[in-house]
């Protein structure tokens, strides 16, 4: 946006985050990929708990340099319109964090209790969902195997700014191809032991004010390159080629303007902004497409 102070970062990486139920390795898994100061090849992780050590040391090393670091997840960082006052009594995403982080267990192995938890959210609203999805032969009382089932929960299936991307999945599906739901509610939990940690040295974009902070998160959507992606070569897997060729995209781009979404404040604090949402042409021209 022309006008906007400049915002700029040392350093830059990119998650391909995972909900996983055991460790792994290579296509489906945890990737990371970094841009600007300490740029180096997409390094894969086979647990949360490895990706989040990782994280921290990136931080840490961000924060003795006196370095501004971007992280930027593939995950939603907030629900549609009405989820977080309904659950917390806060129209607030970052409530959401607080109270997953309470309640989702997520160990060393990748075991976690993302269903139950889900099932629970479930109970605070009327009708059945709006979560659903679960792995076959398993029961959870409130959360439905198939979305189709569900009905009367009041809620819209996509956020404002997931209108924005092409094929972008709602955060209510937790199984199969496409369950963002699942690496989401793993996701934001962790994160909030991260702004626990890091206080004031960490905030969370667009919730929070970002042009100050050494440390800021952010989500985006891997799609957005996937023009770029489709005439990659070299890499291990696809995922591998979403995180490096993200973190180039970013670190190439002018990010006053990627962080300048048009949406009211109430939005932004609600339902979060995908960093790069509407903005694809750009990211692709700063990698030479285009």
């Amino acid at each position: 946006m022309t006008g906007s102070p400049p915002v700029r970062f040392d350093r830059i990486v990119v998650v391909d985050w995972s909900a996983n139920s055991t460790p792994k390795r290579g296509a489906d898994s945890i990737w990371l990929g970094r841009g600007g100061t300490g740029a180096a090849p997409p390094e894969n992780l086979p647990t949360r708990v490895s990706a989040m050590q990782a994280l921290r040391a990136g931080i840490d090393a961000a924060l003795g340099a006196e370095q501004r670091i971007l992280i930027a997840f593939d995950i939603g960082f907030g629900f549609p319109h009405g989820f977080a006052q309904q659950l917390t009594g806060q129209a607030s995403a970052l409530a959401v964090w607080d109270w997953l982080a309470r309640r989702i267990t997520d160990d060393a192995r990748n075991r976690n209790n993302r269903f139950e938890v889900a099932a629970l959210m479930n109970r605070a609203f009327a009708g059945v969902g709006p979560f659903w999805g679960r792995p076959a032969g398993r029961e959870y009382p409130d959360l439905p195997e198939k979305g189709s089932v569900r009905h009367g929960h009041g809620l819209a299936e996509l956020r404002q700014t997931e209108r924005l991307c092409s094929g972008a999945h709602p955060m209510w599906k937790l199984y199969t191809t496409g369950s963002v739901g699942s690496q989401s509610l793993l996701g934001m939990a962790h994160l909030a032991g991260l702004r626990a940690e890091y206080g004031q040295s960490l905030a969370v974009w667009p919730m929070q004010p970002a042009d100050t902070a050494q440390v800021v998160l952010a989500e985006t959507y891997l799609s957005l390159i996937d023009p770029a992606v489709r005439m990659s070569q070299g890499y291990a897997c696809k995922d591998a080629a979403q995180v490096d060729l993200l973190a180039r995209a970013l670190t190439g781009s002018d990010m006053s303007c990627l962080m300048a979404p048009q949406a009211p404040p109430e939005v932004l604090r609600e339902e979060g902004w995908i960093l790069g949402a509407g903005h694809g042409a750009t990211l692709l021209r700063a990698l030479g497409i285009g």
